[in-house]
């Protein structure tokens, strides 16, 4: 389950009863704040990123978590060759399908404006969102032996004006864009 404010996840939880989730919902929809879900629903829980909006660090939050994982899906070398730079580091990560990709915006749903980077058989192919597969062929930016010039090819392809992420969804970036 996922609790929800404004777009944001604010805590999380798991259960396999029906009660539990019922009573989750009905304390969640009274009103109530985040600790007393918490207090009232003890299999709920606020982890670091789902703590992080509060605390103005949801990107931060995201990037250290990434760096510390030990899930071995993640490709550690590009993730510390990502974080590098400076101009990627200001932008939120997430990873989708061995994919890391960077976002404009710290919610779901994210923009899709810069690349994206999927290791496939030893190369790192860097790619809009949209053609991001491992079969997708060389539609894509480029392709490179290591995740450093990987990294670069991304930077090089930054939307003009590619500031730190901003709290918000992508819908919520493209009108104050238009305003």
């Amino acid at each position: 389950m996922r609790f929800r404010e404004h777009r944001v996840t604010i805590a999380t939880g798991t259960t396999s009863s029906l009660n539990e989730a019922s009573t989750a919902i009905a304390v969640w929809q009274s009103g109530v704040t985040p600790e007393h879900l918490l207090s009232a629903c003890p299999f709920v829980y606020m982890g670091p990123l789902t703590e992080a909006p509060e605390r103005g660090t949801k990107v931060e939050t995201a990037w250290a978590s990434y760096r510390q994982t030990p899930a071995l899906h993640v490709d550690h070398f590009l993730i510390e060759a990502a974080y590098d730079q400076p101009q990627l580091r200001a932008l939120f990560p997430f990873h989708s399908h061995r994919s890391l990709g960077f976002s404009r915006c710290t919610e779901f749903p994210h923009t899709h404006d810069v690349p994206v980077v999927t290791p496939v058989n030893g190369k790192y192919r860097v790619t809009w969102w949209r053609t991001r597969g491992p079969h997708d062929g060389p539609a894509g930016i480029g392709e490179a032996d290591n995740p450093q010039d990987a990294v670069a090819l991304v930077v090089a392809h930054l939307p003009p004006e590619c500031g730190p992420a901003v709290v918000g969804t992508a819908e919520d970036l493209d009108r104050s864009d238009s305003t």
